[in-house]
């Protein structure tokens, strides 16, 4: 009997950032089994003192995972499994379109990751999603749906998608999603939104991410029109004419070492303009990489801790710190005891279904490399609707933790699930390297602070479920079908008659 190769050990923080000192938390990132024990019995736990646990507390901590008869190499079967069911069934299950009418941008951004357009000049990025690349984008898209994918959202991406002089392209495609009973979405800067509204409207948008880096002068610089004008008063308005008409904004504010000491002023604006009152208003800071300019650069618990000295609690900064909030929204989520814990070994939609579509019908896995068509995957064949992949689709499918070799045995495989593709290519050299990044840092900070939080007012001692239960009652004989088999059907039967339930991929 031993320590679970994956646990953690993790102290309870409460909401005055206070250390609980008399509890400790478990944390088994294999299987997702968070319990809360005793000081005193965790130290055991630690030291390998099995035997001086009550009998109850040993039997739990042993049928959840966190103590184990299993050797290391057993555990790691585990984790492959894991990851293989999840890259074959629930990453298989769904095709996401982002598509791009245009490489054309009105700004020019001096941190944006495509500048490497502009070298194309400006006839190239005046090249225009045809109404042919549509028809055959949509057939494609179709067929994929009469096959059992699901296909039911799909984002505009550019450049910059909501160009006023591309209206009727976008309607077209919107017409398109519509017919295939698709929700749509859009990353847009903003700038030219007031020619959208109605049309956003119409077409139901669910969500629009705005990217504001400051109050005035402050995000005119970062956010750089390509005439000199200044962009933040007509984004503001814009901003509110699509809240006033129910279209739900997602504000994104990037930032790097500029514009770190100036979020308390934007903060303030947003509450001045009376943004906060609209339901369907949210806004979140996110730190930049600039490899043009690394020295600009800050990291993301710079943040935490500029919201914090602003007065936020620390919940509240991780709610609007998106490297923050996901996997503290993640957490809450699982503490309701309705699903078993995440168990996906992709970084991102890049390893499973999205499909970035660029107005040449060039297809990205990742919507950081659009335009570098050394990278691309496939692409859609105008004359038959049909989409021809290459052989990089496959490998981007592998950039999985069950497989990369320094993920496996991590705690946090469940978690980092590998890291950025594009910030690997950055750091390493290879989008197919490991990048964990802050992930340790960020996910020991929230988990500590959600369950602390669940223990001061709830005293629950087992948070969530534990895979490690489902997982135990596969035979040997079905592991090694899983393992082998390519049919999503043979694995199914298995994982049912296993009482194995997950969600799948919307």
């Amino acid at each position: 009997m031993r320590v679970s190769t994956y646990e953690l050990f993790l102290p309870l923080i409460n909401g005055k950032e206070e250390v609980i000192n008399d509890r400790i938390l478990l944390f088994n990132g294999l299987y997702g089994a968070m319990d809360i024990l005793p000081k005193e019995d965790a130290d055991k736990v630690k030291a390998g003192d099995f035997g001086k646990l009550p009998l109850a507390l040993r039997e739990r901590l042993l049928l959840r995972g966190h103590i184990t008869c299993k050797d290391e190499e057993t555990e790691l079967a585990d984790q492959k499994l894991l990851g293989r069911v999840y890259r074959t069934i629930i990453s298989r299950s769904g095709i996401g379109p982002v598509i791009l009418p245009t490489y054309d941008c009105n700004f020019r951004c001096p941190y944006c990751f495509e500048q490497h357009r502009l070298r194309r000049g400006q006839q190239w990025l005046d090249l225009n999603m045809s109404p042919e690349m549509i028809e055959a984008i949509f057939k494609s898209l179709k067929d994929y749906k009469e096959r059992g994918y699901n296909v039911n959202h799909c984002t505009f991406y550019g450049g910059e998608p909501f160009l006023a002089k591309n209206i009727e392209i976008v309607r077209s495609i919107c017409q398109r999603c519509k017919e295939m009973g698709m929700e749509m979405s859009a990353i847009t800067n903003g700038f030219d939104l007031d020619a959208y509204i109605d049309l956003l409207a119409e077409f139901k948008f669910s969500t629009l991410q705005i990217t504001v880096d400051g109050v005035g002068p402050v995000n005119d610089r970062m956010r750089l029109h390509k005439s000199g004008c200044g962009t933040y008063e007509k984004i503001m308005k814009n901003i509110e004419l699509a809240l006033k008409r129910d279209i739900k904004i997602s504000m994104r504010v990037n930032v790097n070492s500029s514009n770190l000491h100036c979020m308390k002023d934007l903060v303030d604006d947003i509450k001045a303009r009376g943004l906060l009152e609209y339901k369907n208003f949210y806004y979140y800071f996110k730190a930049i990489n600039d490899d043009i300019h690394p020295e600009n650069g800050v990291m993301e618990y710079e943040i935490i801790d500029e919201l914090m000295a602003m007065g936020f609690t620390a919940r509240e900064a991780m709610e609007h710190q998106s490297q923050y909030s996901t996997p503290a929204k993640g957490m809450e989520e699982l503490m309701k005891k309705e699903s078993y814990p995440d168990f996906n070994p992709g970084y991102c939609g890049s390893e499973s279904g999205i499909m970035v579509v660029d107005p040449f019908g060039k297809i990205y896995a990742c919507w950081d490399l659009v335009a570098k068509e050394e990278t691309s995957v496939g692409y859609v064949d105008q004359e038959t609707g049909q989409v021809i992949w290459n052989f990089d689709r496959a490998k981007w499918r592998t950039r999985t933790t069950d497989i990369m070799e320094p993920c496996l045995g991590c705690p946090y495989a469940f978690i980092c699930r590998g890291g950025c593709a594009a910030r690997a290519q950055a750091v390493h050299g290879s989008y197919f390297r490991e990048c964990c990044g802050e992930f340790k840092e960020i996910s020991d900070f929230v988990i500590s602070r959600v369950c602390g939080a669940d223990w001061e007012k709830n005293h629950q001692e087992e948070l969530t479920l534990s895979l490690a239960g489902p997982v135990s009652r596969i035979s040997e004989a079905d592991r090694k079908i899983i393992m082998e088999t390519r049919s999503q059907k043979e694995m199914m039967n298995i994982l049912e008659k296993t009482g194995f339930t997950f969600k799948k991929e919307k």
